[in-house]
């Protein structure tokens, strides 16, 4: 809980955290359902039977035949800013905002905040209630599923993983959705076993198709791991009766999402996908390296195996971070060679005749000898060369393992990599690579840590040598993993964080708290218009400029009160306050380059 908390609401938000500070009060970013509130709304005949009189040769367009409507800025009051919304409003906030994504963590936020408060830490907070229960409960899948060492091992790498602590400072959807998928993962497991035909039998049904469904309206990425129990299904249930129920559950777990697609704010969801992926494949064709959505390359075998291959190496506890710190293919060959090297050597040696000082010493001297080889991080090098070392005995704990468990290791395996290489077959199907990221695909860490659980366990089995050979450098390893976590910590970290140069605290919470320090009846508070660029069909509203600004700033102010805002159409930057006395502005904030993700 402590390395979740810590510096839990030190940096502000950035783009998809705003996204879900609104959506979860059913606002529209940029406010598309929020018209009356920053202009005037005047209906004109457009009158498009007339010829227009125009002194230059008109283009060719088409005309709309509607009224023309048109919006003029007004000033509006934080009451109006928080004027109640309807269920439309919210249906509207998440179709827009969020492509209808994730309904059930926004309804779970948006109460989570009428009890708490609507603050950084409070909508963070949730994220790290549910990656704290993910440590429980993978506990309790070891445990069930194997043995308490198993469990406890696990849980332990759990809580110091990056990954799950970075998300866990996410106002984002992705830790309920990791505990929701693995929960429905521990219930499945059960049902495939349950050879009994009782009351538990029902209820570990109704659980699962309850944590798959509300899995899916958590994230629609869940169905990569129903597809995956489909796989372990098809190789594993062997009861007709149990493939009926299984489709009666699976009809349960969809038909919420289903819903959601033709009656809720999910009705555009597939609209939207289609055009995203349209467009991202246009800017992967034609400027990948410069886009406003970062790097997105072509689906290439090359770039794709580029951009997964950190995604599988991050998985694993032994490997994590390493592609990023790692350069030259001398260097990789070198590890690589070494790694095998010692995975034959310790196969074979004992049908080598070798010297009884050799024998024992081998392992080390190899490690040693090819540390000499590489150019740079010999230590991270020499790290690599030792995981491939350690995670070849995989087949052996496969092998000693009892026929209930290798079938659950079996479930493990496919849902180490099933996502990922979902994942990887919608990168080629949509031309691009913009998707083939780690928290698309984060369901398989709980299961990929329980294998290691099981190898770290084996390795108490093996002769002294190699033995100290694994611990020690997965010792090594534990020091980079705290260097990622520290980077992390202080933002600095691209991989979990997403900027290279630390945020500063948020710096609406900050405007609105000098806000209410400074205002006084008769003032009028400011906010900056910065041109609106419209990236989707989605995006697009009723204003030329944004009002991010104004919005951002109006969650931290008292929803009661009176102070007059308005929108400054003639710059772009500042907030600020205009007294009636004082013909100086009083500076509030200076938002240029704080905006993080939105400029």
């Amino acid at each position: 809980m402590a390395l979740r908390l810590y510096h839990l609401d030190k940096f502000s938000i950035f783009f998809d955290e705003k996204s879900t500070m609104v959506i979860s009060q059913g606002v529209v970013l940029e406010g598309a359902n929020q018209k009356e509130v920053f202009s005037t709304l005047k209906l004109s005949d457009s009158q498009f039977w007339k010829t227009p009189t125009l002194d230059y040769r008109p283009l060719k367009v088409h005309r709309s035949l509607t009224y023309s409507e048109t919006f003029s800025p007004r000033a509006f009051t934080p009451a109006e800013f928080w004027a109640p919304k309807t269920l439309e409003d919210y249906f509207e906030a998440n179709n827009r905002s969020d492509i209808g994504n994730s309904p059930f963590y926004y309804l779970i936020l948006h109460w989570w905040m009428e009890i708490f408060g609507l603050s950084d830490f409070s909508a963070r907070s949730l994220s790290v209630i549910f990656s704290v229960l993910i440590i429980g409960l993978t506990y309790l899948f070891g445990k069930r599923f194997f043995n308490v060492t198993t469990g406890l091992i696990a849980a332990a790498i759990v809580a110091i993983e990056p990954f799950f602590i970075a998300y866990s400072h996410q106002a984002r959807n992705y830790s309920l959705t990791f505990f929701l998928t693995l929960l429905a993962t521990y219930l499945f497991l059960q049902i495939i076993e349950n050879k009994s035909d009782n009351k538990k039998t029902f209820y570990l049904y109704l659980g699962y198709s309850l944590a798959a469904g509300l899995g899916l309206l958590s994230h629609f990425l869940t169905i990569s791991v129903l597809m995956a129990h489909a796989i372990y299904a098809l190789l594993f249930l062997r009861s007709i009766k149990g493939w009926v129920r299984m489709a009666i559950s699976a009809v349960l777990a969809l038909s919420g999402v289903t819903l959601w697609m033709l009656y809720g704010g999910g009705q555009y969801t597939l609209y939207t996908l289609n055009y995203q992926a349209d467009l991202y494949k246009r800017v992967a064709e034609t400027m990948p390296y410069n886009n406003p959505f970062g790097i997105i390359l072509p689906a290439t075998a090359a770039n794709v195996f580029n951009k997964s291959l950190p995604i599988f190496t991050d998985l694993v506890f032994f490997t994590n971070g390493l592609t990023d710190a790692l350069a030259g293919k001398k260097n990789v060959i070198i590890a690589l060679f070494t790694g095998i090297l010692l995975i034959v050597w310790y196969r074979f040696k004992d049908r080598t005749k070798t010297p009884d000082w050799l024998t024992h010493r081998f392992p080390y001297l190899l490690v040693i000898l090819s540390s000499v080889f590489y150019t740079n991080h010999k230590l991270q090098f020499t790290i690599l060369s030792v995981s491939i070392f350690a995670l070849s005995f995989i087949p052996d704990i496969h092998d000693k393992a009892n026929p209930a468990e290798k079938k659950r290791l079996w479930m493990c395996y496919i849902m180490g990599l099933f996502p990922t290489l979902f994942l990887i077959l919608m990168s080629f199907k949509s031309g691009h690579t913009n998707g083939l990221t780690q928290r698309y695909s984060g369901f398989s860490f709980p299961y990929v840590i329980i294998v290691l659980s099981l190898l770290l366990q084996y390795y108490n089995t093996l002769k002294v040598e190699f033995r100290v050979l694994i611990f020690v450098f997965l010792t090594a390893q534990l020091y980079f993993v705290g260097s990622r976590l520290n980077e992390f910590y202080q933002d600095k970290s691209v991989k979990y964080g997403y900027f290279a140069t630390p945020r500063v605290p948020n710096p609406y919470y900050e405007a609105a708290q000098k806000i209410k320090e400074l205002y006084q009846p008769g003032d009028t508070i400011f906010y900056p218009a910065p041109r609106f660029r419209i990236l989707s069909e989605m995006d697009r509203t009723f204003l030329p400029y944004s009002v991010q600004d104004a919005q951002l700033t109006n969650l931290y102010l008292p929803k009661t009160a009176q102070y007059i805002q308005a929108m400054d159409t003639t710059q772009t930057e500042v907030i600020w306050i205009k007294k009636p006395n004082n013909p100086a502005p009083v500076e509030i904030k200076r938002l240029k380059g704080l905006r993080y993700g939105s400029e």
